[in-house]
């Protein structure tokens, strides 16, 4: 079973690296075919990567987060990147979750890396998401009571940007409509509530280590969208019953 395990998380890292070769080239305007064969290389000196350099995470580490040649440094994102699919493959695959949990799991993971490191999301991808979670919650996941939590989360969080002229991005919001229509609303809840808070740690701790006002950290909200997503749709449920219980002891 170790082996089948193993092979599950380099499977979920490997797609991670792919999925961040291929956006990348995208970026830069590479065209077909040459986005699919083209040899992965250093960003600054154009060095190609050895086969060694390419192996997911320990790459990484053997190379000591650097270019070989030319020194330049790799973004920690890439590791990190590799590693959490890798680990949400694991926790899927161990506690059986529907097939469709995988796909929007692998779609929050691309916007992540445009949230991440350009601070804005393609709408295309947003719009395929919300097609896809109106696919899921049709055929696998009628819950109307997810469907009008979402909505209701929708037009609380619109009217604060309205209000506070800062909040909440349109395209976050419409991720947050599609996630609630996948999720129970038990799920959905709990969801928002670890986004929200781990996103306010993060704030936290880079004002802190940047010595900023936590007001001016820039948050990405999509990977912690990501990671809550992945807790939820295994944990959601059982987290929700766990604090409602406390509550009314």
């Amino acid at each position: 079973m170790i082996i089948i395990y193993l092979c599950i998380f380099f499977l979920g890292a490997a797609i991670a690296s792919y999925i961040n070769a291929t956006v990348y080239r995208i970026d830069k305007g590479v065209k077909y075919p040459e986005i699919l064969t083209k040899s992965s290389q250093c960003e600054k000196c154009k060095k190609k990567l050895t086969w060694y350099e390419l192996i997911p995470i320990f790459g990484y580490i053997f190379i000591g987060g650097k270019c070989t040649k030319c020194r330049e440094k790799i973004s920690i994102y890439y590791p990190i990147s590799e590693a959490f699919l890798g680990i949400s493959f694991l926790l899927l695959f161990l506690f059986q979750s529907p097939f469709y949990i995988w796909i929007i799991l692998i779609f929050l993971f691309i916007l992540s890396y445009y949230d991440f490191l350009y601070r804005a999301v393609p709408q295309m991808l947003v719009h395929v998401l919300l097609g896809l979670s109106a696919v899921i919650f049709i055929f696998f996941n009628l819950n109307i009571t997810s469907a009008l939590l979402s909505l209701g989360i929708f037009l609380v969080l619109w009217l604060l940007t309205l209000i506070l002229k800062k909040s909440f991005g349109l395209g976050d919001m419409l991720i947050l409509i599609a996630l609630g229509v996948i999720l129970s609303y038990k799920g959905y809840i709990t969801m928002f509530w670890i986004s929200i808070f781990s996103a306010l740690l993060y704030a936290l701790l880079v004002g802190l280590v940047k010595r900023k006002n936590m007001k001016k950290v820039k948050i990405p909200m999509i990977p912690f969208f990501t990671l809550s997503f992945l807790i939820a749709s295994i944990w959601g449920v059982w987290i929700f019953d766990w604090i409602v219980s406390k509550i009314l002891l």
